[in-house]
């Protein structure tokens, strides 16, 4: 493979197009999993029906995203697309995901802080 730089403009589309996605996809997921009261809730009902704390239940769900990713790197059996032609998510959705979930398991962390506190 040919080396080409990564130029910072080029990055910083990348960047973009990552946040403006995520965002999307948040703001989506957070009416399927959670009420307007407490954007948790999935987590925290999870937690208690499993009997662990909701940062557990998020890195799970972390962890999962990870070794989808690690895996697709490894086959590149995974398209770099947000949504493949059948409809699947595409590698680019599996980034975001996991960018979300980083972000969701960071505010179970903080919650229990905050509670500790």
């Amino acid at each position: 493979m040919m080396y080409r730089p990564f130029t910072p403009e080029r990055f910083e589309r990348l960047v973009k197009e990552f946040e403006e996605e995520e965002a999307k996809i948040l703001l989506r997921k957070r009416a399927e999993y959670s009420d307007q009261e407490d954007r948790l809730q999935n987590f925290h009902q999870q937690a208690a029906i499993q009997g662990v704390e909701p940062a557990d239940i998020s890195l799970t769900y972390l962890l999962k995203h990870i070794l989808s990713i690690a895996k697709a790197v490894r086959t590149g059996n995974q398209p770099w697309v947000w949504v493949t032609a059948e409809g699947s998510e595409g590698l680019k959705q599996r980034f975001a995901d996991a960018r979300n979930y980083l972000l969701l398991l960071a505010a179970c962390i903080e919650e229990a802080e905050g509670e500790e506190q």
